[in-house]
C-alpha cells in the first residue's frame, strides 16, 4: 500500500441473505467509491451465509430463531477487524438492532438510510414501498418514514403475495422475465395510488431495477446503504 494513502475503516458486511444481493451491494460499493486506485477503495471482510434461518417466518413467529447464526456472523466480522457493520438484507434489520446495540462497532442501517434518501429527494408526503413480508410485517419502512414525516403506502395482499414469489425466486437464481413483469406490476399498482416515489427496499429486487421501466422516481435501499458506508468508512 501507498504510504500517502490513509487506510479506511473496515467495513464488515454480514451477507448470505441472499447471496445475489450481497454480490450487487459490494458492486454497488466498489462502484459508490471515489478511487483513484485499487489502493483507495475500502477495506472490507464480507460474511455470506445463506443458510440463516427464513427472516420472514421468525418475524410471525412460525419458523426457526435466526438470532444465533447472526450472532456468529457477527463475532466473525469484529475477529476479522470490522469496525462499521451494514446488511444488504432489509427484513433482517427487524433483529439486528438488538444484537449489535452492545457492540463497539458502528451500525448503519439500511432502512435508516433509504429514508433519508427519501427525504432528500421527494418533497411528497406518501411513499410507496416495495419489501419483503417479514419488513412489512415488522412495519420497518412504514415506521421510520413516519418518524421522518411521510406516510408508507404498500401494494395490496395480492400484490404482495405475488411479489413474495419473485423474492423466493431471486434468491434462488437469476432474474427471469416473470421476475421484471411481477415488479413492473408492483410499481404500477404503486403509481395508481398516487405516489410518486417508491423504496426499493428489498435487496433481491434491486436486481432488477435496470430492466423495469416506470414513471415512478425508485430509491434503491441498498445504494442508499453503499453511499453512506463509503461516507461513513472513509
Amino acid at each position: 500500500m501507498s504510504n500517502d494513502v490513509r487506510p479506511s475503516r473496515v467495513v464488515g458486511i454480514l451477507g448470505g441473505m441472499g447471496p445475489a444481493a450481497t454480490v450487487d451491494f459490494y458492486d454497488k460499493l466498489v462502484r459508490a467509491t471515489p478511487a483513484r486506485s485499487d489502493h483507495e477503495h475500502l477495506r472490507v471482510v464480507i460474511w455470506s451465509d445463506p443458510t440463516v434461518p427464513n427472516r420472514h417466518e421468525a418475524v410471525r413467529g412460525t419458523g426457526e430463531d435466526p438470532t444465533p447464526s447472526l450472532e456468529y456472523g457477527i463475532a466473525q466480522l469484529l475477529q476479522a477487524g470490522a469496525e462499521i457493520i451494514v446488511a444488504p438484507c432489509n427484513t433482517v434489520h427487524a433483529f439486528l438492532p438488538a444484537l449489535l446495540v452492545d457492540k463497539d462497532v458502528e451500525f448503519l442501517s439500511i432502512i435508516d438510510t433509504a429514508v433519508d434518501a427519501v427525504v432528500q429527494t421527494d418533497r411528497g408526503h406518501r411513499i410507496g414501498i416495495l419489501a419483503a413480508d417479514g419488513a412489512i410485517e415488522c412495519e420497518l419502512y412504514q415506521t421510520a418514514l413516519r418518524t421522518a414525516g411521510k406516510e408508507a403506502v404498500v401494494l395490496s395482499d395480492t400484490s404482495q403475495r405475488r411479489l413474495m414469489e419473485t423474492i423466493f425466486r431471486l434468491k434462488a437464481g437469476p432474474p427471469e422475465e416473470s421476475d421484471v413483469r411481477s415488479l413492473t406490476a408492483a410499481l404500477d399498482e404503486l403509481e395508481r395510488s398516487g405516489v410518486t416515489t417508491a423504496v426499493v427496499g428489498c435487496t433481491e429486487l434491486t436486481l432488477l431495477i435496470g430492466s423495469v421501466q416506470t414513471r415512478l422516481q425508485l430509491v434503491d435501499a441498498s445504494q442508499a446503504l453503499a453511499r453512506r458506508t463509503v461516507e461513513r468508512a472513509h
